[in-house]
């Protein structure tokens, strides 16, 4: 007995030398460019003695004879077979990437990291395919778990010097240092923010040294064309507005936006300067003055005893101060003043129907507490006016938002966006301070059924001291549109969008009707830049049986 356990270990040894002899005849023949050799060696040995050297070196021989078809096969049954090798996830991922299937190369780079997380073959290989795609927070997500990239150089646009004072003051990662992600996308913050920039990337360029890579700062900068200011003074005929916008002046990172708009009912005049601060992570300046003469009807909210006083007109003429800093891209914090010279002419008192001033301070901040594939902001605003520092007025409030964004499918561009937000207030407020629900131009507090104003009269949208808001939004890619910065718009990106609101308001000062649930629906399109959001939507009021049809413009956060 003892002798038969004795020739059998003999035996397998044998034949597992053998089956050594053979992978590694197959081998050198492969390097001799015998393919045809090796894919029948290594055949034979599939068949008698499989081994997971078996499956790789057939699967990589085949890849080399462009066979891709059969390479796949034999890698996915050796990788089933032998689900613990991360070569063979590896050598999958590499067949998949050389034949653009992008989407199975990383998913098998994944499974490689899986098996082996120290492979950093495999996470190179995924990075590179998310930076390729432009998806850099998956990238160095992936490569900061292994402590890459580390950055030898910072280019501006591929130049060892800034172009742009700006873009040197809001970098938040230094050479010599690991990249990470949340460095990255403060910077990106930053530079956005300013609003110098149509659009701002990253690239990453390795270098001689392993793991060491030059960041490339990519910025497209908006443009002063004769096209480009021809096309603000005309894109805005549809709303009765002219638009002037001079960017980044001089090189100086300073910002001019003006609007006219001379909708008899709602006149406006609009101006400001952005300026940059070169305080460490730039520090924003906002100052400007606004301009309005308009006709207010608030027939569909007021209290029927008020109703005969409802139609007043507004004028005043408003400075305004804000001061905003983005110390890390998931923390915003701003505050200023705005002091309103009015000259409002009624017969509702309680209003302030009439020439009282109002100065109003405010303060906000900006959270973000989950960044992957679940986002969130929670934002919050304060203000309030005081006759003893400066006004005619004495008021406070507050409003308090969550907007929520799960990916449905990373694939497709498909997103379920939520927001709660909710606002109060106290005190006797000037008509233009209610919070006020429906679409404008720039609305800010979104009832997609309800449009703010009736045939250029503000007062349409339901009004109040207090608030509650639910957006519900279904959103998902058709197509991005290319336009290479042509009228500072570097792409489009075409989404359907399906959403339902429901809102309520209150008024503590008994002015208005209140206690009605608001619940509208719709759907619509979105065109996206890399910062602005332009939505044109039907939406209807499922309480009012009405319907509007509107465009609107939003900044992005997301």
């Amino acid at each position: 007995m003892r002798m038969k356990a004795i020739s059998a270990v003999l035996i397998l040894l044998l034949a597992a030398n053998s089956g050594l002899a053979q992978v590694e005849e197959a081998r050198q023949a492969m390097e001799r460019g015998e393919y045809v050799r090796a894919v029948n060696i290594l055949s034979a040995e599939l068949a008698e003695r499989p081994t997971a050297d078996t499956y790789l070196y057939l699967g990589m021989t085949y890849r080399h004879m462009k066979e891709y078809q059969k390479a796949q096969d034999v890698f996915v049954e050796g990788s089933r077979r032998y689900p613990d090798n991360p070569r063979l996830h590896f050598e999958l991922a590499g067949l998949f990437l050389e034949n653009n299937d992008l989407e199975s190369a990383k998913t098998e780079a994944r499974r490689t990291l899986l098996v082996d997380p120290s492979n950093s073959e495999a996470s190179d290989l995924l990075a590179t395919i998310d930076m390729s795609v432009g998806e850099v927070q998956s990238a160095l997500r992936v490569w900061n778990k292994s402590g890459r990239p580390i950055v030898d150089d910072i280019l501006h646009n591929y130049y060892l010097s800034f172009g742009s004072w700006v873009v040197r003051d809001a970098v938040a990662f230094h050479p010599t240092g690991v990249l990470r992600y949340d460095e990255w996308k403060t910077t990106e913050s930053r530079l956005f923010e300013t609003d110098n920039f149509a659009n701002v990337g990253l690239e990453l360029e390795p270098t001689v040294v392993p793991d060491h890579y030059n960041a490339v700062i990519r910025t497209t900068t908006r443009t002063n064309t004769l096209t480009d200011i021809a096309f603000g003074l005309f894109r805005g005929l549809p709303v009765e507005t002219s638009y002037l916008d001079l960017w980044n002046i001089g090189n100086s990172g300073i910002n001019f936006n003006g609007n006219y708009r001379w909708d008899a009912d709602r006149r406006r005049a609009d101006g400001r300067l952005k300026i940059p601060i070169p305080l460490r992570g730039l520090l924003y300046l906002d100052v400007g003055n606004t301009w309005r003469s308009e006709r207010w009807d608030l027939s569909p909210n007021i209290l029927p005893p008020a109703r005969d006083r409802a139609r007043f007109n507004y004028k005043a003429n408003s400075m305004h101060l804000y001061l905003k800093h983005i110390p890390h891209y998931r923390v915003e914090i701003g505050g200023g003043l705005e002091y309103r010279n009015r000259a409002a002419s009624g017969d509702l008192p309680e209003l302030f129907t009439d020439s009282r001033n109002t100065a109003k301070f405010t303060a906000d901040t900006s959270l973000r507490l989950a960044d992957g594939r679940y986002q969130n902001r929670l934002r919050f605003e304060g203000f309030a006016a005081r006759r003893s520092i400066l006004g005619d007025t004495n008021f406070s409030g507050g409003v308090a938002e969550l907007n929520n964004r799960v990916t449905l499918s990373q694939d497709t561009r498909t997103y379920f966006d939520w927001t709660v937000k909710g606002g109060t207030s106290r005190g006797r407020l000037p008509v233009e301070d209610y919070f006020v629900l429906g679409l404008d131009t720039n609305p800010s507090n979104l009832l997609r059924g309800h449009s703010a104003a009736d045939h250029g009269r503000y007062g349409r949208g339901p009004m109040g001291t207090d608030f509650v808001l639910l957006n519900f939004d279904v959103d998902r890619r058709l197509a991005t549109l290319p336009f290479f910065n042509a009228l500072n718009i570097p792409f489009l990106t075409v989404k359907w969008e399906a959403f339902f609101d429901a809102a309520k308001t209150f008024d503590r000062n008994r002015i208005f009707q209140q206690g009605k649930l608001w619940l509208d629906t719709g759907a619509g399109l979105r065109f996206e830049t890399p910062t602005h959001s332009f939505n044109l939507v039907y939406g209807r009021s499922l309480r009012d049986g009405t319907g509007v049809l509107f465009g609107y413009v939003e900044r992005r956060f997301w």
